[in-house]
């Protein structure tokens, strides 16, 4: 049930843009509008459900800036990201704001009714403690700050400035994916552009 569900309400998002319908979801997904409400508490908790089956592509892709051992310059891009620290840093800013790109675009619609309904965003207000989307900056920055104190960071470096350069970067190629799909290509800079003009931040 809760799989239908969560299928039926990234189908409504994707079909209706901004409008976030129970009544509309229980339809598709086949069940009785209170059994989400049992299930999720309320249409917060189930947007919630659903950003939460992408979170391990979030942090598949967050954990590249975790700290290596010693000699482990990761597999980066060829031979040279593996031998030059400022090559295999720069192809684990690629690899991470690239990868968070696909996670925005994955939740985009979600974050598009969170803005327009003004109920989703008193709720999120309510529970920023425990969601919210400065909840994503604090595993990029912890992350960050654990690659700087094993030396693979710049030692001046600001985790939480970091995390928002990244996250930014990220949302901002997204936003113009979902709402200029392919073309959005013509107007945005290379992922690893990005990363090379961010590199001297975190070298």
């Amino acid at each position: 049930m809760r799989e239908a569900v969560l299928k039926a309400t990234q189908e409504v998002l994707g079909d209706t843009g901004l409008a976030l319908s129970t009544k509309e979801i229980a339809r598709r997904a086949g069940v009785a509008e209170s059994s989400i409400f049992y299930h999720f508490g309320d249409r917060l908790g189930l947007l919630q459900a659903v950003v939460g089956q992408y979170l391990p592509v979030f942090s598949d892709v967050a954990e590249v800036l975790g700290p290596r051992p010693a000699g482990d310059e990761g597999d980066g891009d060829g031979a040279e990201a593996r031998t030059d620290p400022r090559a295999a840093l720069l192809a684990d800013l690629t690899e991470v704001v690239s990868g968070l790109e696909q996670f925005y675009v994955r939740i985009m619609p979600i974050l598009g009714a969170l803005q327009s309904d003004s109920q989703l965003r008193e709720l999120l207000v309510a529970r920023q403690a425990a969601v919210g989307p400065h909840q994503a900056l604090r595993p990029v920055a912890a992350l960050l700050r654990a690659r700087r104190a094993a030396g693979r960071v710049r030692g001046t470096l600001d985790p939480d400035a970091g995390a928002l350069l990244l996250i930014g970067a990220a949302h901002q190629r997204a936003l113009h994916r979902h709402l200029l799909g392919p073309d959005a290509e013509r107007f945005l800079p290379p992922a690893g552009a990005v990363a090379e003009t961010l590199l001297p931040a975190f070298e």
